[in-house]
């Protein structure tokens, strides 16, 4: 398994989860005069592009670079399912700083020094950030997360790089000694002064050779059980994104589990079918909580929304080699056999036994879970709809027997 790669798919999910909660967020709104309608697509992307520019002109040490790219790539990790209700920029602040320290602890392969680096990137170098360090008692890498990510925000996808390119650095040299730190800032003035620095800023998200030329060599084997705890922290945050599908992941890997115990799947396959209902809607880090949270039904224009949550998660789980059947299996789970299903519209013979099983199974977690607005169905009336389904061909008579068994 690539870590530059699943480091980078991450990533892609977390700029989605911030691109959602922009449109709500007051923070994202205001958070500077210069640039008010930012876009979050690639700002984990460029973040982690400035952080390692800056960081190569300090050292050449993998180590150390490693660290930089994997904290700035998920130095938002904590915003992805940010749903406080204050939206006030002090509070979003410390929480998601928080918020994020504590999720890289649970990911395999991290260590609290990466943890720490994420707490403490919102520090200004004078001492008035939210965790009141000061100057070297900031870790030198959140000091250059906190330029890269400033910059970042700063920066505004409508407009060409040369027409914005004195505001931004007009903005950081009067926060030169207050927020940054004056020898991070000195190096980045150094790196901005060639001109290939911003047409790589204004073209990183059609040019993917413009962060990979910069990563260093992060080539660890991350073995099926490592991954799947990844995955898991995954998706406690896609469940927690809203109330409505508190544990909805969760729930539906274990109807997963079972129907994999009951298939006779071998530990490898299992942990793959775990590791696919996941991450399943790993794409609702995209939609905004407004219609995730809806309690009622959607209009059109929020139904197209929310069924773009399937796109979203291929594209994501698509970045990473080696990963087709789990990105089939987790990302084809609206799909029907009829052909009326989405985003693709694939009919059932392009459909695999497994995925129809996860479209089966995450339909009756659906429908039997508690949510705020409803209580469970009970498991009988949930299967009448579900064998409706199956009548009218949307879904597998088999897939369906599955599921009666392992229930």
């Amino acid at each position: 398994m690539n870590l530059f790669q699943l480091i980078s798919a991450l990533s892609f999910a977390i700029d989605l989860a911030e691109t959602s909660i922009s449109m709500e967020n007051d923070f994202f709104k205001s958070f500077s005069e210069i640039n008010t309608k930012h876009k979050f697509l690639n700002h984990s992307k460029r973040t982690s592009y400035i952080s390692l520019k800056l960081a190569l002109e300090m050292s050449k040490e993998n180590d150390f670079l490693r660290k930089v790219f994997i904290a700035s790539s998920l130095h938002d990790i904590g915003a992805a399912g940010f749903i406080d209700e204050s939206h006030t920029e002090s509070r979003f602040v410390i929480q998601h700083s928080m918020k994020g320290s504590d999720l890289i602890k649970k990911l395999p392969l991290m260590d609290d020094e990466v943890s720490s680096y994420i707490k403490f990137h919102h520090e200004n170098y004078n001492g008035s950030g939210p965790f009141g360090l000061k100057g070297d008692e900031i870790p030198l890498i959140s000091q250059i997360i906190r330029l890269a990510d400033t910059f970042e925000l700063l920066y505004n996808d409508n407009k060409p790089n040369y027409v914005q390119r004195e505001k931004i650095l007009s903005f950081l040299k009067d926060n030169e000694g207050h927020i940054f730190a004056p020898y991070v800032f000195d190096i980045f003035l150094q790196i901005q002064s060639k001109d290939a620095f911003w047409w790589d800023i204004e073209n990183i998200s059609s040019l993917p050779d413009i962060i990979e030329k910069v990563s260093p060599n992060i080539s660890v084997f991350i073995g099926l059980i490592d991954l799947k705890n990844i995955a898991q922290v995954f998706a406690d945050i896609i469940d927690t994104k809203s109330p409505f599908t508190f544990k909805h992941s969760t729930n539906l890997t274990k109807l997963i589990s079972n129907a994999s115990d009951y298939l006779g799947f071998n530990t490898n396959k299992k942990t793959r079918f775990e590791i696919s209902a996941l991450m399943h809607d790993i794409g609702k880090l995209a939609i905004p909580n407004s219609i995730l949270d809806k309690n009622g039904k959607l209009t059109d224009k929020e139904f197209t929304i929310m069924k773009s949550h399937t796109y979203y998660t291929r594209a994501v789980l698509s970045r990473i080699n080696g990963f087709s059947d789990i990105t089939n299996w987790a990302a084809n789970h609206h799909e029907k056999l009829s052909g009326r299903g989405y985003p693709f519209g694939i009919e059932g013979n392009n459909l695999s036994l497994e995925e129809r099983i996860m479209s089966v199974c995450d339909m009756y977690e659906a429908l039997t879970a508690d949510r705020p607005y409803r209580k469970g169905m009970s498991k009988d009336d949930a299967l009448k709809i579900i064998d409706n389904s199956a009548t009218n061909g949307d879904i597998c008579n088999n897939a369906v027997n599955i599921l009666k068994e392992i229930i």
